[in-house]
Parts: C-alpha cells; structure tokens; sequence
C-alpha cells in the first residue's frame, strides 16, 4: 500500500508559519490537544513544533516565559530533521521512519518538492489493523516450518472445509528454527472442523 492511501492531506492540517510567534504556535497545540503540528507555508515544508520542544528549549535558554512565547519566532524553536517520504513511497517506510526517529508525523513531498500532508502513527496503526483483520471474523494462528507450498496447502484446507478467508498475514516469530507464524482471519460456521484439519494436515495451531 503507498503512503498515498493513508496521508493526512495538507489542506486539512492545522499548522503554523516559521515566522510566528511561539506563543501562536503554542496556542494552537494547546487547543487542539496535539503533541505538535506541522510548520509549513503555502505547499512549503519547513519542520514540526512541540510543546516539548518549547519546553526545552525554555528550560536551555533560561528564558522568561514572556519573552519566549512573545519575542521568539517559530522558526528558532522548531524541529526541522522531520523524516520526509514520497506519496508513492510504500507505508512500510514510513512505519519505519515514525518508528526509529522518535517524531510524531511523517512529512509528505512530492517530486515537486511541495508538502503533500502528512502520515501518524495512528494512520499507520488503523492500517495494520484493517490488515490483520481485527475484530473480523474468527482468527485461527498456524506455526508452520518455511517451507515452499506451506501457505498454498493452508489455504487450501480453509476454502475446502467452507472457510472464506478475510485476511491471510505472514509473521516471522524471531526463533532460532526455521518456522513462520500463520495467522488467518476467516469467516466460518466449520471453525471447529478447519482447526482440526489443518491440525491434522501437521500444522501447529496456536
């Protein structure tokens, strides 16, 4: 899936020039009940401000609070090592990003260079769940060694025995053999009946 399909579109956004006032800024976190919002100008994309990026550096400049919410621009608070990511790129990448550099959003620019909107944790987060299907159907976990045909013949078992198959996902489980973790959601009056073909097919069923 790309990050196309999940974006929070700009036009949408609440956000806040680098050339205003910290206290603007902090205003609108406050009132929307956000961690911190996007800097951004016409389709410009210049960083992200945080209350816990105001409050450092409050607390590094010794400042006044006055002085900081009144006198200090946006742009001298701001984060502006916020990971960027093409609309097209794949939403795994940006899971990634959001992952590994501590950031509430994801920034999105076109090949243009033009700031597109943005991914959260949350749009990462409602797609792997729609993923995994939860809350859908009956969920049946299967070990299975990694080995060519495994998926194919379970697939098999389920569609026979009047299982419909709503989502089929791989997972590796970190062990030291070599096993992948089946789990398949799956609407069925014959769940019993799956359980224990697949059982006795020699699959292990969680």
């Amino acid at each position: 899936m790309f990050v196309n399909n999940v974006i929070l579109p700009s036009k949408k956004l609440i956000t806040v020039s680098p050339k205003e006032s910290v206290k603007r800024a902090f205003d609108l976190i406050e009132e929307n009940k956000f961690l911190s919002i996007p800097v951004a100008e016409g389709d410009k994309f210049y960083g992200a401000i945080s209350k816990e990026r105001i409050y450092a550096f409050y607390f590094e400049k010794s400042l006044d609070k006055k002085v900081l919410l009144e006198d200090f621009l946006v742009e001298n608070v701001m984060k502006t090592d916020v990971p960027t990511i093409s609309p097209l790129a794949n939403i795994e990448e940006a899971a990634h990003f959001l992952e590994v550099k501590n950031t509430a959003f994801v920034a999105v620019i076109d090949e243009y260079g033009s700031f597109k909107g943005i991914v959260t944790h949350h749009a990462v987060f409602h797609e792997f769940t729609e993923l995994f299907g939860v809350d859908k159907g009956k969920r049946i976990a299967v070990i299975a060694y990694d080995i060519p045909g495994q998926i194919s013949k379970l697939s098999r078992l389920i569609t026979e025995n009047n299982g419909n198959i709503i989502s089929f996902v791989v997972v590796d489980p970190k062990t030291a053999t070599e096993v992948k973790e089946i789990v398949v959601r799956l609407k069925t009056d014959n769940y019993d009946e799956i359980v224990k073909r697949i059982k006795n097919a020699g699959f292990q069923v969680q």
